[in-house]
């Protein structure tokens, strides 16, 4: 038997007091492991972040404006590739086609996690997806990587900045959308909310700035 061991455990769940309730409950499981088996254990809390809190008044905008923009269609040369990265991902997939805008889900919430979350909880936020891959491919495989470097995915990124340049320069026209915004978000949140990070006040766990 090693003299230390080391794991890592992720909670995950829209609601920032389900974690907190939750992580609570796997650091007892583990002074419970401990004791029932002569050990010690410590914990380090090394990241979090707050699912998103959505805001349909934004949420709408956006979709009004990438309405306005639209989607694109493949060229000969990227329809061939998309077929090949369709041919290669599992099940039966539709025809990929990233000139369709599919229908706002109102109220959706993100399941990626990201910082983007806690800002969400800070100020009324919005974001959308766009095509940058072939339709049907799950995210974090060599398919997405391949085709985020393509002419696709610099089509889809197109799309998206112009969208949301167009909503940034709508909001800045109208006032009356930012206080309904606002309004939402006030109500979504909840009068007593305050922002706490997940991460507590520790200082960053890795240190990305290179310096000693």
């Amino acid at each position: 038997m090693p003299a230390t061991a080391e794991s890592f455990y992720y909670v995950r769940h829209y609601d920032p007091d389900v974690v907190q309730d939750v992580w609570g409950r796997v650091q007892k499981a583990a002074e419970g492991a401990a004791l029932a088996t002569g050990t010690t254990v410590s914990v380090e809390i090394i990241g979090g972040s707050y699912g998103t809190l959505p805001n349909d008044v934004l949420g709408r905008i956006v979709e009004g404006n990438l309405r306005r923009v639209g989607g694109y269609r493949y060229t000969d040369a990227e329809a061939t590739y998309a077929k090949a990265i369709s041919a290669s991902l599992p099940g039966e997939l539709s025809e990929p086609d990233p000139s369709r805008i599919e229908a706002y889900d109102l109220g959706k919430k993100s399941s990626a996690s990201s910082d983007v979350g806690d800002i969400s909880w800070v100020v009324p936020t919005s974001s959308l997806s766009a095509a940058t891959w072939v339709g049907g491919t799950p995210p974090h495989s060599w398919q997405a990587a391949s085709a985020s470097g393509t002419s696709i995915g610099v089509k889809g990124a197109v799309v998206a900045a112009k969208t949301l340049a167009l909503s940034g320069a709508e909001l800045f026209r109208n006032p009356d959308e930012i206080a309904a915004a606002k309004a939402e978000f006030q109500k979504a949140r909840g009068a007593d909310f305050v922002y706490r990070p997940l991460l507590g006040d520790r200082a960053p766990a890795l240190d990305y700035t290179g310096k000693p």
